[in-house]
């Protein structure tokens, strides 16, 4: 704000009795314009839904899933017998199953496979049957014995997956409830200052009574210079007082519209306004067992234990033990393939076991054990999380009580001006005391009732930092 519009603005005010505005906004309607018109509000709640409806994704590395395949081959490579293999082999095939991996290490496979075969220029006395189909039902399963051992390595993912999803919504909804706390805050103090400036509007104007008072007995023959001096200077130094108001009403209004979408520095609705009988009696809300970002502390840590575990199994060697099992079925005609490929007269089977492990033990080893040092590093700063969260609660609600004793104190202090202002009214209307002093009174009843105001505000922002910690959040 510039000085010239400072200067106006304060002429207005002390030209107008009352500031007036369009209509009235209320917090709760505040509030509904932040979180639908801020972007930042927006984008964060969109992540929370997105990441909500995905933090179950895991599970999918147990759900079965389908898979298919096709292709067609021409093969003309060169033979070492033309009349045992051809010339040109042709070839296509589909495949089609269900494969599923379960959560104790089992891999399982059931897939269907039809192949048709065509050999050119291949001899008939080697080659009898140079264009036919096959049919092939397949089983196989594969069970680890040493690395994903009881689906360690898989449930590791599951979980991995999962943790991001959930650590990604609270971090989300944290940011949308301290968005919400500080256009609450704001909103309060916004309300508090226009009550502020009404207050100092009044003493501003009291001060240059006393100011032209001082004056006229100066100029009278009445009073001594120093007496007007010490009027002036109490005059600039309220008139101060009023433009630091008006300035902070300024990045208030900014910072309120700012909020909300708003690229302006002037609040034109009236705000809600707060009685201090009613503050006194408000009580804290009630405490969630974790604020959002400590639930998204839990989830790094379960994110880096489900890291560690991953990193563990990975860097594991490999022991499985698999089997296959096949119905096969082979005939010129496609349909007589497929029907004999469910039949136990052309079987395939297979057991065997596969094991494959790592050489460079020394980086596997230090892999591992930076892995479990991360883990270590996230249960500690989750510990530290809630401990400053349990620390930050009770030293809000030090302060919000501390806050209610100071409004008790304020207000009473501003009843005994209120009254001692009052007091010297009615003697000024017996002749029992002078105009000066009556202003002098007045004038100190105005800062108690300013400092009644601010401490009002100091109680509403604590209330607004408190409901962070509630279930409900800034809400």
């Amino acid at each position: 704000m510039n000085r010239n519009r400072l200067q106006s603005l304060l002429a207005a005010i002390l030209l107008v009795p009352s500031l007036g505005y369009t209509a009235p906004l209320s917090l709760a309607d505040y509030l509904r314009q932040v979180e639908e018109k801020n972007q930042g509000v927006v984008a964060n709640k969109l992540v929370a839904e997105g990441t909500k409806a995905r933090e179950e994704e895991g599970r999918l590395i147990f759900r079965p899933s389908i898979f298919a395949q096709g292709q067609m081959m021409v093969d003309k490579k060169p033979v070492a017998n033309t009349s045992t293999q051809g010339d040109r082999t042709d070839t296509q095939y589909v495949t089609a199953g269900l494969a599923q991996n379960f959560n104790f290490g089992l891999k399982g496979q059931l897939s269907y496979t039809l192949y048709h075969t065509k050999i050119y220029n291949a001899g008939q006395t080697f080659v009898p049957l140079a264009d036919f189909n096959d049919g092939i039902a397949k089983l196989e399963l594969s069970q680890s014995l040493w690395r994903n051992w009881n689906g360690k390595e898989n449930k590791a993912q599951a979980d991995l997956i999962d943790s991001q999803a959930k650590a990604s919504k609270h971090l989300a909804d944290f940011n949308v409830q301290t968005t919400l706390t500080n256009a609450e805050s704001i909103y309060w103090s916004l309300s508090q200052t226009r009550k502020v400036i009404q207050v100092q509007k009044d003493i501003l104007a009291r001060a240059q009574q006393i100011r032209s008072w001082n004056q006229r007995r100066l100029s009278n023959g009445l009073a001594e210079r120093s007496d007007f001096l010490q009027a002036d200077s109490n005059f600039k130094l309220r008139e101060y007082e009023l433009n630091s108001a008006l300035q902070q009403q300024n990045l208030l209004e900014r910072s309120f519209n700012s909020l909300r979408g708003i690229d302006s520095s002037e609040v034109t609705e009236e705000l809600e306004a707060v009685d201090s009988k009613n503050l006194k009696g408000l009580n804290p809300p009630a405490k969630a067992e974790f604020r959002a970002d400590t639930l998204a502390a839990l989830e790094q840590q379960n994110l880096a234990k489900a890291n560690a575990a991953l990193a563990i199994e990975r860097n594991r060697p490999t022991f499985e033990i698999y089997g296959s099992y096949a119905f096969n079925g082979r005939d010129p005609e496609r349909a007589d393939a497929i029907s004999n490929s469910f039949k136990t007269n052309h079987t395939t089977s297979a057991i065997g076991v596969r094991f494959n492990t790592p050489l460079d033990f020394g980086t596997t080893s230090s892999a591992i054990d930076g892995y479990k040092k991360e883990q270590i590093a996230a249960e500690y700063n989750y510990q530290r999380k809630v401990f400053d969260q349990d620390r930050e609660w009770n030293d809000l609600l030090t302060k919000f009580a501390d806050a209610k004793v100071k409004l008790d104190l304020a207000e009473k202090i501003s009843d005994a001006q209120r009254t001692k202002s009052t007091n010297e009214r009615n003697r000024l209307n017996n002749g029992r005391t002078t105009t000066f002093q009556v202003l002098s009174f007045e004038v100190d009843n105005a800062s108690a009732e300013i400092l009644r105001i601010q401490t009002e505000t100091d109680l509403l922002n604590i209330y607004a930092q408190l409901k962070i910690f509630s279930a409900g959040g800034a809400k």
